[in-house]
């Protein structure tokens, strides 16, 4: 559970980073954006990984809270 918790953070900070980048994307220079064209990249990158930080965060406080493996009986003969 550790692990996954380090890893809902960094997911987490990847995307703090590119929502950051996504709002200072309108400060660069026009001459620089129009040359890079990443602004449809930037929108795909930025649902994508809300999506799965979102999906992580509920996986993990799902496990956290309902801990269901523990409550099967049916594991116990292993």
């Amino acid at each position: 559970m550790d692990q996954f918790l380090y890893f809902n953070i960094l997911i987490s900070a990847l995307n703090i980073f590119i929502i950051v980048y996504a709002f200072s994307y309108n400060f660069f220079p026009k001459k620089w954006r129009n040359k890079v064209k990443q602004g449809t990249i930037i929108g795909l990158a930025l649902i994508f990984v809300t999506m799965i930080t979102m999906f992580s965060w509920v996986i993990y406080f799902y496990y956290l809270i309902f801990k269901p493996l523990e409550n099967l009986n049916f594991l116990a003969l292993i």
